[in-house]
């Protein structure tokens, strides 16, 4: 028995939610890795030597400190893209869960459209107009909002990490033998032999 295309479109669709949801945190990670790598451990000899003109010009870490401010406003861009995204996904996949009216897939990825709107109606935002007060500023002494970025930032992975558990669990109900579904018997099988089978 062939897998309903309904579901092969969801899992479609599913598969390049979660990419995107790893790939996503992977980017934003590695934006500022990249800076503390690049400074850390030798660049091409005209971005070092620029860099010192600028900090010699400035203060000390200014050039480190304007990378990290271009990595954020990336970031910042990346992630309101991307959980524009995420919602087309969820009010996409909540919609074909209802049309396939089962029921432990409406709710999963009603929790998964959830757990999108928390973090993009509430925590993003947050996150967003916290961080840019704490562009350029000093962290000694350690600035209060410091503080409550850490927060929101943990709040939000904690989120996002709920949404990856749920959107493996939606995998597997979506990937699983349907209900009732055996593989084809060989001939013979299924306790009657061949002999009684053919007897009048």
């Amino acid at each position: 028995m062939e897998r309903p295309p309904l579901h092969a479109t969801m899992s479609l669709l599913l598969g390049a939610w979660l990419m995107g949801t790893i790939v996503a945190g992977f980017v934003a990670a590695e934006n500022f890795w990249i800076i503390d790598r690049l400074l850390d451990q030798g660049a091409h000899p005209a971005f070092v030597r620029d860099l010192e003109r600028l900090d010699a010009q400035t203060a000390p870490g200014e050039g480190r400190t304007l990378l990290r401010y271009l990595s954020s406003e990336m970031n910042r861009l990346y992630f309101r893209a991307w959980g524009g995204m995420e919602g087309i996904f969820g009010i996409a996949l909540l919609a074909m869960a209802l049309r396939s009216r089962q029921k432990r897939l409406i709710v999963g990825f009603a929790l998964m459209l959830a757990l999108v709107a928390a973090t993009e109606l509430f925590l993003t935002p947050r996150i967003v107009d916290v961080g840019r007060t704490l562009d350029f500023v000093p962290r000694d002494p350690v600035p209060p909002q410091l503080a409550t970025f850490g927060m929101l930032h943990g709040a939000y992975s904690t989120l996002d990490l709920a949404k990856l558990l749920v959107g493996c669990w939606m995998v597997w109900l979506l990937l699983r033998p349907a209900r009732g579904q055996s593989e084809p018997r060989p001939p013979g099988s299924g306790g009657v032999s061949p002999v009684q089978s053919h007897r009048p």
